[in-house]
Formats: C-alpha cells, sequence, structure tokens
C-alpha cells in the first residue's frame, strides 16, 4: 500500500474505525444466532484480531465508532419482522437482540471506551434511522474503515451508505466475519468491485507505524 493512502484514508486526523454489531447475539456460541443453527465461530475468533487493531488505532488517536442493533416494539414494522418472504400469519422471523435482553445485546470480544461515540440502529445500516453521518462529519471524519459482523449483512449495508453519503470506505476483510465463509467472501469481493478498498489488519498496523516513525501520525 502507497503511503499516499494515509493521507485521504487511514490517517487518524479525519479517519475513523467503525465496528458493526459485536454483540452477544450475532457471536456468542450461546447467542441468539447460535441457537438458531448459525455458525458463529469466525465472529468469535476475528474478535480477537478486531481487539488488537483497536488498540493499534487508538495508541496512535484514530477515531473509534460502535455501532450496535436492538429491537423492540417501536421499530418492529411488519416488513421488517417478515423480511424473509413470510405472510401475515405465518411466524416472524426470529427475536434477535432485543432491547428488554441486555445479555444479547451485550458487547463481544470489543467495547467502546468512555470517550467513543456509541449509535444504536434498528436495521442492517449503521446509517438508516441514525445521526451516524452528521456527528462524523462534526468530527471532521470523511473515511471510514468498516469491521464487524455480518460482513455481507450489517457491514456490507452500512459501508454502502457510507459510500453513497460521501465518505471514503475501507473494508477491514480479516476484522469482519460472517456465518459462512461464502458469504464472507462475497461480500469482499463486491466491495472491492464496486464499493471501496479492501484491506486487512496488519497492512493498516504497518502503515501507521511507518508513518508515526515519519512524523505523520502521532499519539493523543
Amino acid at each position: 500500500m502507497d503511503t499516499t493512502e494515509l493521507d485521504f484514508r487511514y490517517h487518524p486526523d479525519h479517519a475513523a474505525i467503525v465496528v458493526i454489531d459485536m454483540q452477544a447475539d450475532y457471536c456468542a456460541s450461546d447467542g441468539a444466532l447460535a441457537r438458531m443453527g448459525f455458525d458463529t465461530s469466525a465472529g468469535r475468533t476475528m474478535a480477537h484480531r478486531l481487539s488488537s487493531l483497536l488498540e493499534s488505532a487508538r495508541q496512535i488517536g484514530l477515531t473509534v465508532v460502535f455501532v450496535r442493533t436492538t429491537h423492540g416494539p417501536s421499530d418492529d414494522s411488519h416488513a421488517w419482522l417478515n423480511r424473509y418472504g413470510c405472510t401475515r400469519g405465518d411466524e416472524p422471523v426470529g427475536k434477535i437482540c432485543r432491547e428488554e435482553d441486555p445479555v444479547g445485546c451485550a458487547w463481544f470480544g470489543v467495547e467502546p471506551q468512555e470517550h467513543e461515540l456509541v449509535i444504536t440502529k434498528h436495521r442492517y445500516s449503521a446509517f438508516s434511522g441514525t445521526p451516524l453521518a452528521m456527528k462524523l462529519r462534526t468530527m471532521g471524519i470523511d473515511s471510514l474503515l468498516f469491521t464487524g459482523v455480518a460482513t455481507e449483512i450489517c457491514v456490507e449495508s452500512s459501508l454502502r451508505d457510507a459510500l453513497f453519503e460521501d465518505f471514503y470506505v475501507t473494508l477491514i476483510e480479516d476484522c469482519a466475519a460472517s456465518f459462512t465463509a461464502v458469504g464472507h467472501q462475497a461480500s469482499v469481493d463486491v466491495v472491492r468491485a464496486n464499493f471501496g478498498t479492501v484491506t486487512d489488519a496488519a497492512t493498516l498496523r504497518a502503515l501507521w507505524q511507518s508513518a508515526k516513525a515519519h512524523g505523520s501520525a502521532t499519539d493523543d
């Protein structure tokens, strides 16, 4: 990766890592999705890499934003509950990250520090019905590095909307995970071909360390 990429995509002065849905219901071995039969092991493995990357990012002063999902009666529209093709009278989709269930909604593997922005969403995209874009612009952020779960669902939905809001977008592919390897890789390929850049944690860490050594990135 050319160091010029640092200037407009990865510099701590105007970039942010966005952590999507690292919550127990999506990642834990006894979370809601695991109980429904989904393989959530990739999220648990990825959480260690993400935690290490966040530590590196915080050391150079890069902004970290956490996004979580909750669902409750106020946002349980019929269209949303039956988004997989059910008809009226059928059982709606499984209950995930319910606002009355603090255990299922709890952070998994990583969690925000006291000063970090936390956004609560009720749909796949972190920008749908939230003030995220406004808050990022107020903070002087114009480039977003996406991580979390699930790659082809909430992570990609958020990344696409970020591009449509005129942010630079990057997917950190080894700090995102899905319930199938096929779904994850398909999303990586789609992002690379159509929406933004794709990188990995080691590449970013090396870039930041090199920039710091040359005075291009500084500690808080």
